[in-house]
């Protein structure tokens, strides 16, 4: 069963860091070469689309990494820093709770607030997505 879960969390975790990096480095470059106007209708329709879908990997990224997460022996806060592993599992955390706090201050300005969203892009997401992948490869290799 572990191991099932490790290849749920490693699918949807390249499934979701694709998405951003389609978001953030070739669309980047679409609207160098067509209108702002033609690349923000396709934008806005695949994201329309893509939202259900975007979430629900998310959100199976999620449980499946909390899932994993049950299978280490962590009794109190202190003993993330009893190790090497349980610092990087630490730092990995704290990426992930930054990316939910930017993603539900975005959400705010746009659902609530009806203003454009004050991030504008998915860079600080594609930069804590990396951070996140580098931290995880360190908790098995340190």
């Amino acid at each position: 069963m572990h191991f099932i879960f490790i290849c749920i969390h490693l699918i949807c975790a390249v499934f979701f860091i694709a998405y951003v990096f389609f978001d953030v480095c070739v669309y980047h470059f679409a609207y160098k070469y067509q209108s702002k106007e033609d690349c923000d209708k396709i934008k806005k329709a695949y994201t329309k689309s893509s939202i259900f879908i975007f979430a629900g990997i998310f959100i199976l990224l999620l449980l499946s990494g909390f899932y994993l997460l049950s299978f280490y022996e962590i009794n109190s806060f202190w003993d993330f820093f009893a190790s090497n592993f349980g610092i990087f599992l630490f730092i990995k955390l704290l990426l992930l709770i930054t990316m939910l706090v930017l993603t539900f201050y975005s959400l705010f300005f746009i659902k609530v607030l009806k203003r454009k969203d004050p991030l504008k892009s998915h860079l600080i997401a594609l930069i804590l997505c990396i951070l996140i992948v580098i931290c995880a490869k360190a908790m098995l290799y340190f």
